[in-house]
């Protein structure tokens, strides 16, 4: 009897659209998008009268501090202006560029995609043995857990696996370009929320070291999570009566250097961001399988799949609109970055930055937005040489909620006052009728999103605020001030 076959546990043929994209030179993305509505609702009139109460109105907080040379766009459900004040010149988005990709990743994947993971063979094991490579296959799913590829190993031991006489082999052709992108500051780079981008990600592209101090004067132990020959710890840390740690990663492999004190008592994670992220993922999954008593004899490398290899194990992340309600809520760079890429995979093209931001451009174009100075470098907002004008991000989003997809877009957004990285806002008549994403990086400080009106249905909005004055509170109280007029008209 074949008991080999009881190791597949989900075993799917590759559809022949799923051909494996090699790293080369990126081809124009073919896009295909979600029609506009032929029955868009109606907007609520905005009469002559009402326009000049709303605009006296905003005009008082919208002159507070920075707001004054702020750009500011204020539209209906159409997407006709109510409010603008410099609303062509191109700013500094930070986080709230992350609205682009939400609006492009929903147009084009559709709400309830879902990302695959796989292990593939080029044949089922026999007896217990897997003749060549077992294969990690990614797609780009920004969620995907070191506990989860845990489980698809403890899936092959549990059916019988006991060697694989190739090795583990990580598949991350389907992006490509550089994992970090260049135009972030380098600052940012030792801290996980500048991680890199790839379609083989494990914890958001980091590793975690988790610190167990003994008693004063000890040395604290030093946890890889999750455990993996593929990084290295140098130095030590000592347990003393405060925390002054330093962890320094080199530049080109995973070797993380260690040094300082971890106060008694005080056992803490720190999460690190990984370079090399495929072959870091091979090693993770080699110490996996060996874990669970595999035998693996060629090791860990990075490779491509071929095509028509069987499915041993699949994995799917939660649907699109379940991942971008995290993206929205928490500011997840990541996330944002991951799926920046996986568009422009999906459009036909390697994954990187310029394919996805094709497609961005399409969707601006597809549903009539303007594109005033629009800079897309990244998809996150991290990086300060991004740009876009408030009528243009105001528009998309006007324009993104006529849709079919838009109603998601508009619920996986924080409610403002009360949830999520616009919690802390202060309003009284907007909270529970705005929804929207807040940016923030150096000298920027920026809001958009959703405000329901009390008379008037629902209005989009771009305030972004450029300039050392960014930061003040002035600025704060001035869009909160702004979201309560806009709910209460």
């Amino acid at each position: 009897m074949r008991t080999a076959r009881a190791l597949v546990a989900l075993v799917l043929a590759l559809a022949s659209g799923c051909a494996r994209h090699a790293v080369a030179a990126t081809p124009t993305p073919q896009l295909t998008v979600a029609p506009l509505l032929f029955a868009a609702p109606k907007a609520p009139a905005w009469n002559a009268a009402d326009l000049r109460r709303l605009r006296a109105r905003l005009s008082g907080p919208l002159g507070w501090s920075a707001l004054a040379t702020a750009g500011i766009a204020i539209v209906d459900s159409q997407g006709r202006p109510l409010f603008v004040r410099r609303e062509h010149a191109a700013a500094t988005p930070a986080s709230t560029f992350k609205l682009l990709v939400a609006v492009t990743a929903l147009q084009t994947l559709g709400p309830d995609y879902r990302f695959e993971t796989r292990l593939e063979a080029t044949d089922v094991p026999h007896n217990g043995t897997l003749d060549g490579d077992l294969y990690l296959v990614g797609t780009g799913d920004p969620s995907l857990t070191s506990d989860v590829l845990r489980g698809g190993v403890g899936v092959l031991a549990r059916a019988g696996l006991t060697d694989i006489t190739g090795g583990i082999v990580a598949d991350g052709s389907l992006f490509g370009g550089r994992e970090v992108n260049p135009a972030w500051d380098p600052d940012d780079l030792q801290y996980d929320y500048a991680a890199g981008t790839s379609a083989l990600s494990l914890d958001e592209g980091t590793v975690e070291f988790h610190l167990v101090p003994a008693s004063a004067g000890a040395p604290t132990r030093i946890e890889v999570r999750p455990p993996s020959d593929a990084v290295t710890v140098l130095g030590g840390v000592m347990t003393g009566y405060s925390t002054t740690l330093s962890i320094d990663r080199a530049p080109d492999r995973n070797e993380f250097t260690f040094a300082g004190d971890v106060a008694v008592d005080a056992e803490q994670s720190f999460y690190r961001p990984v370079i090399d992220q495929p072959h870091y993922a091979a090693g993770v999954a080699l110490s996996m399988l060996r874990a669970r008593d595999i035998e693996v004899e060629g090791g860990s490398h990075t490779g491509v799949a071929p095509a028509g290899a069987t499915v041993l194990w699949q994995h799917e992340s939660a649907p699109l609109r379940t991942l971008l309600g995290h993206m929205l809520f928490e500011s997840d760079n990541h996330y944002a970055e991951q799926l920046l890429r996986a568009v422009g995979a999906h459009a036909g093209a390697v994954g990187t930055e310029h394919s996805g931001a094709l497609v961005e451009r399409a969707v601006f174009e597809q549903l009539g937005a303007p594109t005033d100075g629009l800079r897309v470098v990244d998809g996150s907002g991290l990086a300060p040489t991004d740009r876009v004008a408030p009528i243009d991000l105001a528009t998309l989003l006007a324009r993104a909620n006529l849709v079919s997809t838009g109603n998601v877009l508009f619920h996986d957004l924080p409610r403002v006052g009360i949830e999520g990285t616009v919690s802390r806002h202060d309003v009284t008549t907007a909270l529970g009728r705005a929804r929207a994403k807040s940016g923030h990086i150096n000298d920027v400080d920026a809001l958009a999103g959703y405000v329901d009106t009390r008379h008037h249905g629902r209005v989009a909005f771009a305030i972004l605020v450029n300039g050392p004055a960014a930061d003040d509170d002035p600025v704060y109280d001035g869009m909160d001030a702004t979201l309560d007029i806009l709910a209460g008209s």
